[in-house]
């Protein structure tokens, strides 16, 4: 986004104005209180501005300041600006956020807030924020983000608000706190001694007290209104000036009117028409008034309209840029609105014309649009629409399509194709298909046109190619969240057909290319697809679009079984991700919460964590419903390997909150599904995953997806659960069956980690069923494919079962060095040979099958731990912080499960199930 740096320049002081001393000290003492927030706020001429200019001049704090115009009611540019002024203090504050403003779906503004404030609490740098003009802000959006903003701002922060009205949410909480300094028009207003001062001293009269006290009276301490009289007073001679203070009454609208015609009146005819001209200008820089004006010496008259104190405040330093006191400008706007209305659409032509030369888009557009040339506008817009869209502008690009009339937007197919892609993007999906279907008439129609009248600006073959390229990508993307992947493949496709090598839509087309081969289970050809996207990206400079590229292919080659070569590529992410000051982007959340992931399934679980920690904050920074998501259930399976089923719920609760707020990734509802079946099948409520299995939709025979990662298989795992509990039915039959199927379409795709998770659970079944043989061979099937690539987790997270199985394996053989690997991780040790295994006395009763007995909970599991030590049981209760009652109930109830009736059994029973 192109910023206008001016607005980002303090207004110096100017050194013949009167010195507020009183008021700059009352701000002094705003900060020594350590106020949030000061409040300078009254109407229209009563020297805001010029007193802030004075008090930071003198302040020792660092100051960011911010001009605000109507323009800034776009929260993504108003954010900009700030953050662009707060960067003048303390360099890297905000890049987070900026990175996030400018993201294709900008999150909540709380979170990108909440980035920025963690930047400015990290920077600890004592600073003031000033945001002069507040009153150009209505959007009540940028009114409650600041109003966050201010309510979290860490002690070395200070905001300044200055305006004629006061901001949009509640002050009586930070009024009543002692937390903010208000100053209003009463304490702006100029006392008699100020206003002798600034009549005599700085307008250069010379006015008795008298005289000075008759106009300070009428204007009320009034600066603007004192200022006009003492210019009109200027050159006049005695009795004249007698003349004037006595006539000089009404209110501030009269005075005004009045004060301005004396004030034009005054000048040569050549400034009156520089002063009307310019007036449609919000800030001006001599060639700006030159091309407006068709002069060249604009230099020389705005340094001469300064030294006059004709109302003109300079932007910077070096005397550049300056812009008119805003109520003069009003003035000066209404008076050449009602003398020469014809003229102003064609100042506000050149104006466009002029900022379009020197690259400020928006501007140019404001322009085209205050001066009523439509045509123009939506030249500009069309032609500028996809660099502010790239930018993260969304917002700005959607306001402008909304202004222009609907009779103009059928004669553009390129304006319609905008619309499509901010509609998509900002959620209003389902008017997509309607507006490309417009788009395509346009072409069309536009292409009849321009045929039927010989003219030339009829698009070429090229053009046409292009913008059914763009409308391709879009169908795609809207196909792809639809489910609709034929349409989708298509789609992207024909996209790939029409459009030129090369640019920021080819690689969306890409990546879009790439989610349809994978949901078909093309997996080479959707790295193929991916690794040509994160080519164009990184060869044109797109950093996002380069690390959701090139994580999409680590996670086909996670698909792939191969592990390390994902782990190589997602590090190739993440590290594409550092922007500037070498910090990573919130988009490197994604490809962190990936090496993560890798780390928890070779069960290097602090590595792991520290990952997925880290990649989980940066994804609620990046606000992407899909990385959000998938970041909670990447950290519910971590959590579920450290065996904290609490956190576990809370992050699977929080991914489920997410999919039900917005349409996430079907893939990743199949992980979270997974997850939430683990819990309850590690807390012993089948029943719920039963309920889920009936409500689910999914058959035994019903058409397997790879869009939805093979879902089915957790329809088998909970199969798998139901044999177990009940050996004689169906269900393990049921499962091997679906297993199977299953097993032959992750072949088929060519998905090795898929088929190694079947393949366990497969084994696992056998294992229960009694047929130990096959759940061997299976087995062994399971570990000759995941060894190379150190597979751990997959294994051990189907608990007990496996355990037995490994051992099995490892006393006949069977990858003896890598089962014994994974005994270790489940915190057991090969047995020798031919060793028999722990049996129980007879008293105690038949063993039962593994498959009868109950589930324990995270508790039951944690109170059998301790069975096992010497401790006696009012030690226990002590250690886990419950009382007795509580701890024989949780007794009572392991026993139970066990088929036990004393300790040593509970105890001996659990080692020979390996539960200890």
């Amino acid at each position: 986004m192109a910023l206008l740096i001016t607005k980002l320049y303090i207004p110096p002081p100017n050194p013949n104005m009167v010195s507020r001393r009183r008021l700059t000290e009352r701000l002094d003492e705003a900060l020594q209180r350590n106020c949030r927030l000061t409040l300078v706020s009254a109407p229209a001429g009563f020297g805001k501005t010029t007193l802030l200019s004075e008090w930071v001049a003198s302040c020792r704090r660092p100051t960011a300041w911010v001009s605000l115009d109507e323009g800034d009611n776009d929260p993504t540019r108003f954010w900009s600006y700030v953050i662009a002024a707060l960067q003048t203090v303390g360099s890297g504050i905000g890049e987070m956020s900026l990175a996030m403003l400018r993201s294709s779906q900008p999150p909540p503004t709380e979170v990108f807030l909440t980035s920025m404030i963690n930047d400015i609490t990290g920077a600890d740098i004592p600073f003031n924020l000033v945001l002069d003009d507040l009153q150009e802000i209505t959007n009540q959006q940028v009114h409650d983000g600041l109003g966050f903003f201010v309510s979290k701002l860490p002690p070395q922060g200070h905001l300044v608000l200055c305006g004629r009205h006061d901001p949009l949410w509640p002050l009586a909480r930070m009024r009543a706190r002692g937390e903010m300094t208000e100053l209003r028009a009463e304490d702006l207003r100029f006392t008699l001694e100020e206003a002798a001062l600034f009549l005599n001293r700085a307008m250069g009269l010379d006015l008795s007290s008298e005289y000075v006290a008759a106009l300070e009276g009428r204007t009320e301490g009034w600066i603007a209104g004192l200022q006009m009289a003492a210019i009109s007073m200027q050159g006049r001679h005695a009795e004249h000036m007698v003349s004037f203070i006595h006539t000089f009454t009404g209110s501030h609208r009269f005075v005004l009117d009045y004060l301005v015609e004396e004030v034009l009146e005054r000048q040569v005819p050549a400034l009156q028409e520089f002063l009307l001209k310019t007036a449609v200008l919000e800030r001006m820089s001599a060639p700006l008034c030159d091309a407006l004006l068709g002069v060249g010496d604009s230099q020389q008259v705005l340094e001469q309209l300064e030294a006059a104190n004709l109302f003109v405040v300079p932007l910077d330093d070096e005397r550049r840029w300056y812009r008119y006191h805003h109520l003069f400008a009003d003035l000066l706007h209404s008076r050449l609105a009602r003398a020469q209305p014809d003229l102003l659409p064609a100042l506000h032509q050149k104006a466009s014309e002029w900022y379009e030369g020197v690259g400020l888009v928006e501007e140019a557009v404001a322009h085209a649009f205050a001066g009523a040339a439509l045509e123009r506008a939506a030249r500009l817009v069309e032609e500028n629409a996809m660099r502010v869209i790239i930018d993260g502008n969304l917002p700005t690009v959607s306001r402008w399509l909304e202004a222009l009339p609907e009779k103009l937007m059928e004669r553009r197919p390129w304006l319609r194709v905008f619309q499509a892609w901010t509609w998509y993007w900002t959620g209003r999906r389902e008017r997509v298909e309607e507006c490309l279907v417009q788009a395509e008439r346009a072409l069309e129609s536009m292409s009849e046109h321009c045929a039927r009248e010989k003219r030339s600006e009829s698009p070429d073959l090229a053009e046409k190619r292009r913008i059914a390229g763009y409308i391709a990508t879009i169908r795609a993307y809207s196909a792809f969240t639809g489910d609709n992947i034929p349409r989708a493949l298509d789609m992207a496709e024909r996209a790939a057909e029409f459009l030129p090598e090369g640019g920021y839509i080819r690689s969306l087309a890409a990546i879009a290319l790439g989610g349809a081969r994978s949901a078909r289970g093309e997996v080479v050809a959707a790295q193929q697809a991916y690794a040509a996207s994160s080519a164009i990206a990184q060869a044109c400079g797109y950093r996002s679009l380069n690390v959701s590229a090139l994580t999409y292919l680590g996670m086909e080659q996670a698909r792939q079984g191969r592990l390390h070569a994902a782990h190589e590529t997602f590090h190739q992410a993440l590290n594409a991700s550092i922007g500037p000051g070498g910090r990573h982007l919130p988009v490197g959340g994604c490809p962190s919460v990936k090496l993560g992931d890798l780390a928890r399934e070779w069960n290097d679980l602090e590595t792991a964590s520290r990952y997925l920690n880290s990649g989980v904050e940066a994804c609620v920074l990046w606000g992407q419903a899909d990385y959000v998501a998938e970041g909670y259930v990447a950290l519910a399976r971590l959590q579920l390997a450290q065996g904290d089923l609490k956190a576990a719920c809370d992050s699977v609760q929080r991914a489920e909150q997410m999919a039900q707020r917005t349409r996430i990734d079907p893939f990743i509802l199949c992980w979270l599904i997974d997850c939430r079946l683990r819990l309850w099948l590690t807390m012993g409520d089948l029943a719920a995953a039963v309920d889920w299995a009936q409500a689910s939709g999914l058959t035994l025979d019903g058409e397997l997806s790879y869009h939805h990662d093979l879902h089915h298989i957790n329809l088998a795992r909970v199969l798998v659960a139901q044999g177990r509990q009940q050996p004689s039915g169906p269900y393990l039959d049921d499962a091997l069956g679906l297993l199977s199927r299953l097993l032959e379409a992750a072949e088929v795709a060519g998905w090795i980690s898929a088929a190694i998770k079947i393949l366990a659970l497969q084994a696992t079944a056998l294992e229960t069923g009694g047929d130990n043989e096959r759940a061997l061979a299976t087995l062994a099937r399971a570990l000759g494919l995941a060894e190379s690539q150190g597979y751990v987790r997959s294994f051990v997270d189907e608990g007990a079962p496996m355990g037995r199985l490994l051992q099995l394996a490892a006393t006949q053989g069977i990858e003896v060095d890598y089962a014994t690997r994974l005994l270790r991780a489940l915190g057991s040790e090969p047995r020798a040979e031919g060793r028999r295994v722990l049996r129980l006395p007879s008293a105690a009763g038949p063993v039962p099958a593994w498959s009868e007995i109950e589930p324990f909970t995270e508790r039951e599991l944690e109170v059998l731990r301790l069975l096992a030590t010497d401790l006696s049981t009012s030690e226990i209760a002590e250690q886990l912080v419950i009382s007795l009652s509580t701890l024989r109930t949780h007794i009572k109830r392991i026993y139970g499960k066990l088929d036990v009736h004393s300790r040593i059994e509970a105890v001996a029973r659990a080692y020979d199930r390996g539960l200890l």
